[in-house]
């Protein structure tokens, strides 16, 4: 116990000695500093009122410094870049945009009943015609139909039908490509005729198949190619050239369908929506034009918040580690959140490693969860790609009935615009703008920082070894300094100059009743060693003397005394 109180006592006068130094410390900083004004805070021998003033003028410098570096650092958190048009590039050639067909009815009866019947239902037609609404359903499977889908696998009850996932289904496919032929059409039966740069091409050669959110569709230039057990990389994208004949896509749907226009380096989703709807016997042209937007490499030095994007091998996502884009980061979010939910993927994404594919007793969980799987805002964390390309739609012109029916997408005109992203206000930029405004209010550079931690940290540490005797001393000193007197005399000390009185002087007493009282005033205050301001008598100790002596009526007065007394007079 008498050891834990000693350690105790010893950390509290280290305490007390280390404040000691903070504060002579912070003294010998006033005094020595090289900021504007600071000096005169502390020194010694100043007027009260002028240490005041030293004071506010200093404040309101670190005030105003501190207002305009907050508007800066604002700045550069928030609009640090600036996008302009970039006139130093030449466009020899031009990648095709992504061209999507979604037919609109995507289901093959007659092949659909034919899987069904010989493969799911054992030739009993009667389950064939039970079977065949659901498979009608799964082409065009997605996050909307999920109701639908899950009251129709509910009065199913046929035998390996739960074995197949959601995908198998789709594809209706079984152990091999071969097995089963597929239920949805394919792409002779979506397509009629297809041309590009004005020439006629085989549709089926340059349109792959992919799985969407959508349903089935077929990509023109498309990126990936959709199969049962994964989704391959397609070839090389198609180009157009400035010599070409004409810079175009002509196709023919045989069926309804919806036209979707985006970039080759997007992954095709929800994220995208129709931008041409076509019905049979239509004629769609549509005249388009190419805005690409990329951003400089000194953009990495900020962050993704302040620049606004991502560069394409900035982050690597769990479900699409290829090159970051914008739909694919809200794909990989939307997944995520299956998985999450319901520990399996939807069939119209990637099939992935170590993921199992929803089958039908999964329909349930996705139908409950969809709304939350479809809310972007839980995907908040997905920025556009610092390397974006964008269609826009210039000119559509539709006709209801035509000669040639088709959609012709074409480029309205050769020159692509192109803009530059860079950085306006960079970390270098940052750092003059503060050292210029505090330099200019206050006077403070780096080195004034430096001093400040040194001054505070280093010094007062090592003060606290080097001169702790003299610490103590001043400890000490102050402890033993007498308090200052207080007057506790109720007279107004402004009419008394202070009497100093030596030992070789002897105390004069005036007594009260041997002052000359032979006039109307008060006697003078010279003769006490006093001084009185002209303006402020007081007559108090006059006033008191009326009553210690008697007073008596003017006719019994003393007649052997010649001069006025105060007791001639009663009041």
């Amino acid at each position: 116990m008498l050891k834990k109180n000693l350690r105790k006592n010893n950390i509290l006068g280290n305490l007390r000695i280390y404040r000691r130094s903070l504060i002579y410390q912070t003294k010998e900083f006033f005094q020595n500093s090289t900021l504007h004004g600071v000096r005169y805070i502390a020194e010694t021998g100043r007027p009260a009122g002028e240490k005041f003033l030293w004071f506010c003028l200093t404040s309101m410098g670190a005030v105003t410094a501190l207002i305009i570096i907050m508007s800066l650092w604002e700045k550069y958190q928030t609009n640090p870049t600036i996008t302009g048009l970039d006139t130093d590039f030449e466009n020899k050639n031009v990648v095709f945009p992504t061209t999507v067909v979604c037919p609109k009815h995507v289901f093959d009866y007659n092949k659909s009943y034919e899987m069904a019947l010989n493969k799911l239902a054992n030739s009993d037609a009667a389950i064939a015609e039970k079977i065949l609404p659901f498979l009608e359903l799964l082409p065009s499977l997605s996050h909307e139909s999920f109701n639908a889908t899950e009251a129709m696998a509910k009065s199913l009850d046929v035998k390996g039908i739960k074995d197949l996932t959601l995908r198998q289904l789709a594809f209706a496919v079984g152990t091999t490509m071969s097995t089963y032929t597929p239920s949805a059409i394919s792409c002779e039966d979506a397509l009629k005729e297809c041309k590009y740069r004005d020439e006629l091409i085989t549709c089926c050669e340059h349109f792959q198949p992919l799985y969407t959110e959508y349903g089935f569709c077929f990509g023109f230039n498309s990126r990936f190619e959709s199969t049962e057990t994964e989704d391959i990389k397609a070839g090389p994208p198609d180009v157009l050239y400035e010599t070409d004949k004409k810079w175009a896509l002509f196709i023919t749907p045989s069926k309804d369908a919806k036209v979707f226009l985006f970039s080759n380096e997007e992954y095709f989703g929800k994220d995208f929506g129709p931008r041409i709807e076509w019905s049979e016997g239509e004629m769609v042209e549509v005249r388009i034009t190419k805005k690409n937007t990329f951003t400089t490499d000194d953009a990495r030095l900020l962050t993704i918040g302040q620049r606004k994007c991502i560069f394409h091998d900035e982050i690597k996502l769990k479900y699409f580690p290829d090159e970051y884009t914008f739909s694919s980061c809200m794909k990989d979010c939307r997944m995520t959140k299956a998985v999450s939910a319901c520990h399996c993927s939807p069939p119209f994404y990637r099939p992935v490693d170590n993921v199992k594919i929803c089958g039908i007793d999964d329909l349930s969980c996705l139908r409950n969860a969809w709304p939350n799987i479809t809310n972007i805002k839980e995907c908040i964390q997905c920025e556009l790609g610092c390397s974006k390309t964008v269609f826009n739609i210039e000119k559509l012109i539709k006709k209801e009935v035509a000669d040639t029916p088709g959609i012709l997408v074409e480029f309205l005109t050769w020159p692509i615009i192109r803009y530059k992203r860079e950085v306006l206000f960079g970390w270098v930029d940052l750092l003059v703008s503060f050292g210029g405004i505090a330099s200019l209010f206050l006077g403070f550079s780096l080195l004034s920082g430096v001093e400040i931690i040194y001054y505070f940290t280093l010094r007062a540490c090592c003060m606290v070894f080097e001169n702790r005797q003299e610490l103590y001393e001043i400890e000490q000193r102050i402890k033993n300094k007498p308090p200052p007197p207080i007057n506790m005399s109720l007279r107004m000390q402004s009419y008394k100059a202070p009497i100093v009185v030596t030992e070789n002087d002897p105390l004069v007493v005036v007594e009260m009743s041997s002052l000359n009282r032979s006039n109307d005033k008060p006697p003078d205050y010279k003769d006490i060693g006093g001084r009185i301001r002209k303006a402020e008598k007081d007559y108090s100790t006059f006033a008191k003397s009326l009553y210690k002596k008697p007073k008596t009526l003017p006719s019994y007065i003393n007649s052997t005394n010649s001069s006025w007394e105060y007791g001639h007079y009663l009041p």
